[in-house]
């Protein structure tokens, strides 16, 4: 009989250090849970404040857009007046190529040819009567000095 009494002895020596062991395990378990959930309450909270500065950040970029947009609008008016501009000066340049050939191949010249006559006789005579009243100047101040 002793021998099951020393063997129900170390059985239950056993039996408590296997419990103690498996309490100290759980003890390490329970702590590593607990900081497994202080993590995740840190990364709600991190997603909590990600969550209101996302939001923060779309309705800048909402403001942003719509402003890019008006702006858009307001640019696109002058694009419309530069290409009526452009549009315009397209049609000028090409009246006004077709007076210059026009002028260069002398049809509006013949029935202007006799007004051109006028217009350098006229300069002509202008010119010769100052060179007479300078002639007739210098040969009074040539008289007056003598």
């Amino acid at each position: 009989m002793p021998l099951i009494s020393i063997a129900t002895l170390i059985i239950t020596i056993a039996f408590a250090f296997v419990c103690v062991y498996i309490a100290g395990l759980i003890l390490q378990v329970a702590s590593l849970l607990k900081t497994v959930g202080q993590t995740f309450d840190q990364v709600e909270h991190q997603l909590d404040q990600t969550i209101v500065e996302t939001e923060q950040l779309i309705g800048t970029i909402e403001q942003s857009a719509t402003d890019v947009e008006e702006k858009l609008q307001a640019t696109s008016a002058v694009f419309e007046s530069l290409k009526s501009v452009g549009e315009a000066s397209e049609v000028m340049s090409g009246t006004v190529k077709e007076k210059v050939k026009a002028f260069a191949n002398g049809e509006n010249l013949r029935s202007a040819t006799p007004f051109i006559r006028i217009i350098q006789w006229s300069e002509y005579s202008s010119v010769l009567l100052a060179s007479w009243q300078r002639g007739k100047k210098v040969a009074f101040e040539t008289k007056s000095s003598e």
